[in-house]
């Protein structure tokens, strides 16, 4: 069999593998994308853009509910979930048809079916019984990964994957969400607004683990007033049908809980078993080994985003994409750093943070707290909930990290990140002119109370001299 030759094959057309090939086809280099199911991949089609779709209808029926706080009363909303699914269609058709027009435009070879290596030179893709063969000098492994269960296997309507929970026609009366990750506590947030009873079951102590206590205690009273039940430091010992239809799970402590459905939200596992990489000689384990410049085994193939079994974000993934295509074409290697990039939760409040953790930073680091509540527009918006909190380097006085809960964490945390990735100081992000009344004073002001400078809180210790004198 002939073989079509590229310079670069891409597999998988999530963000990492479209940026891939767009950085790569913009060098003039011939470069084809390979995708076993919808354009855009999990992300577009069946991860963050539908779920933070569904997470804005969420936050207008908060609003809603909150009207009269603004004088406003607001009668006879129903929340009309196959208008709001179609929606979410819409929103995902719009959006993967942009993705297809702009590879197609800068000349990407677009390919339909399921990718599996022959060697380490040649690909074979499989469609509807047909297959084609390509030879590329350089490949990029993007294929993503999918919902891992467990031991349980997901029939998709009691027993549901994320991919069957955003596929139902209704939302559940009650939903038991086994997982207080963060793709567990943003369903909990949304389908409870939808009037769904949740309940979350997460074995650490806190739910989402690896995040700043103090915010998750913002997140966990939200969620007691919003009615979620939270069922930390257990685990399921035992999931069945319960006679009378829904499910029942047993949980660590003998208690039993029942609801009419079941999210598993334990994780995800790289999807690799179908790409034969033994057969391109490369390296894995339960995901593709990379080196620091996202390169396998073999030198001329990169792997990036959730094959690699790594972090699960979508932006990371589009940067890695990028690198690893210019790494492959011949710019100098270069590695990401980890503590410039930025995680966000979309929650109700929402939580956002970049670089290490207060905890992971010990006495390097004095924090510097400001509550939204007292900043202006948050009493303009009702959004008084939640506080920024910045980590200040004690020698360099330069930004190390920073934690935000509340309205527009997700966009505040941008501000930090810039400030971070260019080293600049707490007293330059305090001196700098921001508009008055909006969200980003935050940043300043809380730059500013680390100086004893802010004009909206009470003055705490400065710094100490030595500190003044290095900003």
């Amino acid at each position: 069999m002939g073989a079509d030759v590229y310079d670069l094959a891409v597999i998988g057309s999530g963000p990492g593998g479209h940026a891939a090939a767009l950085t790569a086809a913009r060098r003039g280099v011939r470069v084809c994308l390979i995708e076993r199911e919808q354009w855009g991949g999990v992300c577009l089609n069946v991860g963050c853009i539908p779920t933070k779709a569904l997470i804005a209808v969420s936050q207008c029926i908060r609003q809603l509910r909150g009207a009269p706080r603004l004088g406003v009363r607001v009668e006879g909303y129903a929340l009309d979930y196959p208008a709001v699914l179609a929606r979410n269609e819409r929103i995902m058709t719009t959006l993967r048809r942009g993705v297809v027009d702009l590879l197609r435009r800068e000349r990407v070879a677009l390919i339909t079916g399921h990718a599996a290596f022959e060697d380490a030179r040649h690909l074979i893709v499989t469609q509807e019984g047909s297959s084609q063969r390509l030879q590329a000098s350089h490949v990029i492994i993007a294929s993503g990964a999918r919902p891992f269960c467990g031991t349980w296997t997901p029939d998709e309507r009691h027993l549901l994957s994320y991919r069957g929970l955003l596929a139902l026609s209704q939302p559940p009366p009650s939903l038991l969400i086994l997982g207080g990750g963060v793709i567990g506590c943003e369903f909990a947030s949304c389908f409870a607004m939808f009037g769904t009873q949740v309940t979350v079951v997460e074995q650490q102590p806190q739910l989402l683990p690896g995040e700043d206590p103090d915010a998750v205690r913002w997140l966990a009273r939200r969620f007691e007033a919003d009615g979620i039940a939270m069922r930390t430091g257990q685990t399921v010992a035992r999931l069945e049908r319960a006679p009378e239809g829904g499910m029942i799970a047993t949980l660590s402590d003998g208690t039993q809980q029942r609801a009419h459905a079941v999210l598993i939200a334990i994780g995800q596992r790289p999807q690799i078993e179908a790409l034969r990489l033994a057969d391109a000689g490369i390296a894995h384990g339960r995901g593709v080994q990379v080196d620091a410049w996202l390169r396998t085994s073999q030198p001329h193939i990169a792997a990036i985003g959730d094959c690699v079994d790594g972090h699960g974000l979508a932006h990371w993934a589009s940067a890695e994409g990028a690198l690893a295509a210019r790494t492959l074409l011949g710019d100098p290697p270069e590695s990401l750093q980890a503590v410039e990039v930025p995680r966000c939760i979309f929650t109700d409040p929402e939580i956002a943070h970049v670089g290490p953790l207060e905890k992971d930073l010990g006495e390097a680091v004095q924090s510097s707290r400001l509550s939204f509540g007292a900043l202006g527009k948050s009493h303009c918006d009702e959004q008084t909930e939640g506080f920024i909190k910045l980590l200040v380097d004690r020698r360099t006085n330069r930004i190390r990290g920073a934690t935000i809960v509340g309205a527009q964490a997700s966009s505040l945390i941008h501000h930090v990140v810039t400030a971070i990735r260019h080293g600049v100081t707490a007293k330059q992000v305090a001196r700098t002119i921001t508009a008055h009344p909006t969200w980003p004073e935050a940043i300043t002001e809380a730059a500013a109370h680390w100086y004893g400078e802010s004009l909206c809180a009470s003055a705490r210790r400065a710094p100490s001299a030595a500190a003044g004198r290095s900003a």
